[in-house]
């Protein structure tokens, strides 16, 4: 076993730093446990007050959770969200996920700034360091964090900054605009996930993340409707050639081209969600599909079409998943990833009177990258 692997797995030394806020250092130092039963071995954790009080104060969460820029306060979440402190009390895993939902969002039409997106790094390096469910009521906090930094998580996949130019855990838009994404709002600060700090032992793997939450239906249903939602704002900002406008050249080729990595980023990463969910009911986490489904369809706010004409706003990256949904579908189409890709498309393509071949050409690289995105989470 690798020694970072072990490290991950409860090998690590925790060492909290001096001068660390108190509501943190309180709430490592004077962890408050409760018994879950008569003869229970490990006891839960309970949210100190000082710690809870973040969950209503975003500004204070955002202050006491920001690892800074060279990571050297890390451990306060890192310790925040240790295996002991994830071993919560009924009703603690909310408060605990709200607190982190605070610190690294601003809410509807606010742009990220730099210590929200550090925040948002922080968190799901933290994550990453163990693949136990998380308690009850938290996950849906986790997917919402994720759902409002939809395109840096999209872009992770291969919009990897350069270690000798960019490793700090968020940038500004003119810093990370190399790899940042298409069609950003300026403003927005960006969370670098794909940075590693070996010095602090930071990195993000999404997987991980994602295996710890999405058997939660109420988790499961916000990451689904933010990837919809994505996919529908990104294809409405292209032109009538499926093209980024801002990448044309002479052939349109590098327009295209990027156009195709992008949606097969969103299309991927449904299939890997959908995956996850057969996986989960495969092995018994979740007990019930039936159930689960019915939970991941009433959690869904509905369909998400591209809008029928030229879109060229850049909202902040929050607001792209906060889009207004449609109506429903039936349930068994509605929870079809792939259905629902090619509904979308496919309207779009006869509202912008995009060619049949350029509709094609997407919908091969859609069904291509669906699929890779199953097989890699199996």
């Amino acid at each position: 076993m690798r020694m970072r692997e072990w490290f991950r797995r409860g090998g690590r030394r925790r060492v909290i730093a001096v001068g660390l806020p108190v509501v943190i250092v309180a709430a490592a130092a004077t962890t408050a446990v409760v018994l879950t039963g008569e003869g229970d071995e490990k006891p839960c954790w309970k949210v100190p007050a000082a710690t809870a009080a973040l969950a209503a104060d975003p500004a204070a969460a955002t202050k006491t959770l920001d690892p800074t820029d060279d990571l050297s306060r890390y451990e306060v979440m890192s310790e925040l969200l240790s295996e002991e402190h994830l071993h919560a009390c009924d009703g603690q895993g909310a408060i605990l996920g709200k607190v982190v939902l605070n610190g690294a969002t601003g809410g509807a039409g606010k742009p990220h700034t730099l210590a929200q997106a550090r925040v948002a790094y922080a968190a799901a390096s933290a994550l990453s360091e163990d693949s136990e469910p998380l308690p009850a009521g938290m996950s849906p906090y986790v997917a919402r964090l994720l759902a409002d930094y939809i395109i840096d998580v999209q872009r992770t996949w291969y919009g990897i900054p350069d270690k000798r130019k960019f490793s700090r855990p968020a940038g500004t838009f003119e810093e990370s605009r190399e790899w940042a994404g298409e069609f950003p709002d300026p403003r927005d600060a960006t969370a670098a996930f794909s940075v590693e700090d070996d010095v602090h032992d930071t990195d993000v793997t999404f997987e991980r993340v994602l295996g710890r939450i999405t058997a939660d239906p109420e988790a499961f249903a916000v990451l689904y409707d933010a990837y919809r939602a994505y996919f529908a704002y990104y294809l409405e900002r292209l032109d009538r050639d499926g093209s980024v406008p801002s990448l044309r050249d002479e052939n349109y080729s590098t327009g295209k081209l990027g156009a195709e990595h992008d949606l097969g980023m969103a299309a991927r990463n449904i299939g890997s969600l959908v995956q996850r969910r057969a996986d989960a009911a495969q092995g018994g986490t979740i007990r019930d599909a039936a159930a689960f489904n019915r939970a991941v369809y009433e959690n869904s706010r509905g369909t998400f079409p591209a809008a029928s004409g030229p879109v060229t706003s850049t909202p902040p990256m929050g607001d792209i998943t906060r889009r207004a949904a449609k109506g429903k579908a039936e349930q068994e189409a509605q929870l079809d990833g792939r259905h629902q890709l090619y509904a979308v498309l496919e309207q779009w393509g006869k509202d912008r009177k995009v060619s049949a071949g350029r509709i094609a050409d997407l919908r091969v690289e859609i069904d291509e990258s669906y699929l890779n995105g199953m097989l890699e989470a199996l």
